[in-house]
Formats: structure tokens, sequence, C-alpha cells
């Protein structure tokens, strides 16, 4: 990554085998993130940037307006239909221990004024959710279309709500578990098209339409669904 400076705003360059084109990412988190292909010219950069000056003035304003990472009081797994009830109780051993206490609720013993820990703790409880609930939904869709792929891998993608392999294997994002279950199965069926396409050729969008009639309009939700995803989840 490369850090510099335009029209008086700090963005960071990511280099991505996977980007066919430049891509501007903004967050509360990170800033603005441009994102190039390999191989890209970044000479071109100053006039792209410059044509997106306003869209990057207006959401580099609107994460300076949203709060900064805080405890939630409520966690909402929409995925799953499941709404957890977020209880803090002090520990005194310097340590975090989450529990299940009652059906949607949760409690952290832990210092409640460290938010970072917190965030910690809540994260490996949604890794374990998501491969409790996610991985087996994967394998229910793939064989309701009758389409195989070998194994599933359950990270904390920055960028990605999901990726498949040349080989085969289906990467999911644990945070798919906080959007709708009509993008979350849409997400799948993407993926599950790219074990026959792995590329966004015409033959792979005729793939998916043949499985997801209204493809278009959710993979134009799907770029939207950050919104989704609350601010203490690392990795988004």
């Amino acid at each position: 990554m490369t850090k510099t400076r335009v029209q008086q705003v700090d963005y960071t360059i990511r280099v991505s085998q996977r980007a066919k084109r430049v891509i501007l990412k903004v967050s509360g988190r990170n800033g603005l993130e441009v994102v190039v292909p390999r191989g890209f010219n970044t000479k071109y950069l100053q006039e792209i940037l410059k044509a997106n000056e306003a869209w990057i003035t207006d959401q580099l304003q609107a994460s300076m307006r949203s709060p900064g990472q805080t405890k939630p009081e409520h966690i909402d797994l929409r995925a799953i239909d499941q709404r957890w009830q977020v209880e803090y109780r002090p520990g005194s051993d310097g340590r975090f221990l989450l529990s299940e206490a009652a059906p949607g609720v949760l409690q952290i013993h832990g210092d409640a004024a460290d938010v970072d820990g917190i965030a910690l703790v809540l994260n490996r409880w949604l890794h374990q959710k998501a491969h409790a609930h996610l991985v087996p939904w994967l394998k229910y869709v793939g064989r309701q279309v009758d389409i195989r792929f070998k194994n599933t891998t359950v990270r904390g993608q920055t960028t990605r709500w999901a990726s498949c392999s040349k080989l085969g294997n289906i990467s999911i994002n644990r945070s798919l578990l906080f959007l709708p279950e009509r993008l979350v199965r849409h997400v799948f069926l993407h993926e599950l098209c790219h074990i026959k396409q792995l590329n966004h050729s015409p033959k792979f969008w005729v793939s998916l339409g043949e499985i997801e009639s209204n493809y278009k309009s959710l993979e134009a939700e799907v770029r939207q669904a950050n919104e989704y995803v609350p601010r203490w989840v690392l990795g988004r």
C-alpha cells in the first residue's frame, strides 16, 4: 500500500491482482482507499480523482459524521433472523469472556471501557456464528442449483463478500451475517457460478441469470451492503 495526497485529502493506493479497473472506497476506518489493477499507471489517478471529487467529498463528510467504534447494545444478524441484546459485566482478571447467557442475550465480562477488546471478542463470536450458519447454508444452495465446490473458508475480508479460487474453493465473509437473506443467497449464487466461469465474462452473467433472474438489481444492492455492517466489525 502507498499513502499519498490529493486536494488536501490523504488516500491509500492498494494494488489488487483481481481488480479490472480503478475502485474508490471510503470508510470511517480507512478514509479514502484507491484500489488499482496491477500494472496500472498511476499518472492517470489525478484525472480519475478529479472526476470523482464531489462524490469523494460527500463520502468523506458522511464518514466523519458517523459515530466512532462503540460498544453495541444489540446485534442484528439479518441473514439468520437473529437479534442479540448485549449485556456488559465487570471482569477482574483483565480478560474478556463472552457467553450466550440466554436465547438472544450475549453477556461480555471484562473492561467495559476497552472498546477494542470488546470488538475483538465479538468478532470471534461472529466468526463462530458464520461457521455454524453460513457454511452449511452455502452447501445447501449449491445442492439446490446442482453446482459442486470443494471447500469453504470463513474469513474477515476487507473488500469482498466472498471469493472463488481456481481450485473450486469458496471463501465467505463472516459479515454476510448482517445482510438480508436475499443478498446472502445472491452472493452464494454469484460465487457458485464462478465454479463454472472464473471471470465476469458474458458467459458468467448468462449462467447467473439462469438461476437468478433479478441478479442485476441484487448486484446493485450488494454493492451498497456495507451499510448493514456495524463499525465494531473488524475487516470491513
